[in-house]
């Protein structure tokens, strides 16, 4: 692919199934051009249950894309996440010939990362390197120039069923898409949201989608942990349905008009209506108090159990650039605070980096930052320009609309 090529990513969510298209302008930046979403059909908690449904929604984003933008896609990165995704950390070592540790050697060695045992039925995503080992020593971030015996690296695998990333391929293939390669949605974010800076500082940066929360960790520059937790947005929604006996379409709609992830003093003096399902009929009316314990219950149960496993990994004390939230559950009222009193760090709503044109006009660019971050991480290595029209037809099969 030419580094001036535009790009396009797919994410076939639980909420929303979406394709972004953007052009590299060089030196690491982009220009999101295009992008569109529907509510999704046939997934169901990240995983997708019915191959035609969901076929479905990535020809009807297609074809949205081309009324709206005039632009065809033919081509794609496809993020992936849900409970699917695993990881484990993996050991290579090599002896060092001359005693120094050389660009050959952290060269070499970082070759042998990739040679990772999975079973037949997973499929690598990403390896990470996580640190260097020089003979007794551990816990290097940079071992050139260093004198020992034996270099060794720890590396982070993640990686996903097999199984479940050919069936979103195989939805994608009936619409027509190639994909071009897979990525996980949790690095993904983190690349959408994170400087350099505060990668290196450390920072834990959590994606709240509908029906799995992904989240990595990050010190010294370097992804240290990843993760992904079978719990969403949905199950918020799917709470508020259960204790109040409501359709999903009315819990959702609670969910982001009135429900706050925080209880306030004042929630047990106020009932809010419950839009009616049917029109004509009059709505009934609950409590807020009840309403919001239902919803900081749900995330704060969540929150802890990220807390636990950062916990777990002896990383807190080394986030000190804080707590990022992105995905779409990162609107919700008073979030922030919550997960600030978990944590005891600093949370802000991840911001896209500078790197990253296009999304200005964006209410919330954060509910994007998943597929946004596939682009900036496969753009290509650079090399001379040409136009984003001029390429068009060259990558999207020559489908720009007349």
């Amino acid at each position: 692919m030419n580094p001036s090529d535009p790009i396009a990513a797919l994410e076939i969510g639980t909420t929303r199934t979406v394709i972004a298209i953007a052009e590299p302008l060089g030196e690491g930046r982009i220009r999101v051009a295009a992008y569109d979403g529907i509510p999704s059909s046939g997934v169901r908690k990240s995983q997708i249950v019915d191959i035609a449904q969901a076929r479905y929604s990535v020809a009807s984003v297609q074809k949205k894309l081309v009324t709206q933008s005039d632009y065809a896609v033919a081509q794609a990165y496809l993020v992936v996440s849900g409970p699917q995704i695993r990881t484990q950390e993996s050991s290579v070592q090599i002896p060092l010939a001359r005693g120094v540790v050389s660009d050959e050697d952290i060269e070499e060695i970082g070759d042998r990362m990739y040679d990772v045992t999975l079973p037949a039925e997973r499929q690598a995503l990403e390896v990470a390197r996580i640190c260097y080992g020089l003979d007794d020593i551990e816990n290097i971030v940079s071992p050139k120039g260093m004198n020992g015996h034996i270099l060794k690296l720890r590396a982070l695998c993640i990686h996903g069923s097999a199984q479940r990333i050919a069936d979103a391929k195989s939805a994608a293939d009936a619409a027509k898409l190639e994909i071009l390669d897979v990525c996980y949605a949790g690095t993904s974010a983190a690349a959408a949201v994170l400087t350099a800076q505060q990668k290196r500082d450390g920072a834990l940066v959590i994606d709240l989608g509908g029906g799995s929360t992904n989240f990595t960790a990050w010190a010294d520059g370097r992804l240290l942990y990843a993760d992904v937790i079978g719990v969403g947005g949905d199950h918020v929604t799917e709470d508020i349905r259960d204790a109040f006996t409501i359709s999903v379409a009315q819990a959702e709609q609670l969910k982001f008009s009135s429900a706050s992830a925080m209880i306030g003093p004042d929630d047990g003096s106020v009932r809010i209506p419950i839009p009616a399902s049917t029109p004509g009929f009059n709505a009934a009316s609950i409590s807020l108090r009840a309403l919001n314990t239902v919803v900081n219950a749900r995330l704060s149960e969540l929150f802890t159990i990220v807390r636990t496993k950062i916990d777990e990994a002896n990383l807190l004390h080394r986030l000190n650039a804080g707590v990022f939230l992105t995905g779409g559950g990162s609107s919700m009222k008073n979030i922030l605070p919550l997960a600030s009193n978990v944590f005891g760090r600093a949370v802000r709503l991840g911001q896209i980096v500078p790197e990253v044109e296009g999304l200005e006009q964006e209410k919330n660019p954060a509910a994007l930052a998943t597929i946004v971050g596939t682009l900036i991480q496969t753009i290509p290595s650079e090399s001379p320009r040409r136009s984003f029209l001029e390429t068009i037809r060259h990558i999207f099969g020559g489908n720009k609309k007349k």
